[in-house]
């Protein structure tokens, strides 16, 4: 593990490590290759949704995710979420998380986002502190497929 950590668009040819890698966060369910690809050619169109993978060692071991919402306040702001920000435990501890957590950053600063929101587990709260985040606010959510 002592190769240099690379950090990249997510691609077709990721699927079985990506798929593994985010069953690490949660239950991912059963995906196909076809509708990966079908869901990954549907997000490359989109320039608000963007999917990165962090590959060490010639394999995808971490991963996350940025989107953008158009808003109408703030003259018409933009922000930013954090999404499935994940490594594989067997890389966990090396910087990997924070480092996809910062080029997420730089994105969304590169897109003019006016702010950045995460939601995550009250275990996870260091971490994103240590990312420079800080902690306002709750969310509510309905789960609706239940």
């Amino acid at each position: 593990m002592n190769t240099e950590t690379k950090l990249r668009e997510l691609k077709k040819e990721d699927y079985k490590e990506f798929i593994n890698v985010l069953n690490s966060l949660t239950k991912v369910g059963d995906i196909s290759e076809k509708d990966f690809c079908e869901r990954l050619n549907l997000l490359k169109k989109k320039e608000d949704y963007i999917v990165i993978v962090a590959e060490k060692d010639n394999k995808v071991v971490g991963s996350g995710t940025l989107f953008i919402e158009y808003k109408f306040i703030h003259s018409l702001a933009l922000k930013a979420h954090i999404e499935d920000i994940v490594v594989d435990k067997e890389y966990q501890g090396h910087g990997i998380g924070k480092q996809i957590v910062k080029r997420l950053i730089e994105i969304a600063k590169e897109k003019k986002c006016y702010k950045i929101g995460l939601c995550t587990a009250k275990e996870t709260v260091p971490f994103y502190e240590k990312c420079g985040f800080e902690e306002k606010e709750r969310e509510m959510v309905i789960y609706l497929n239940k």
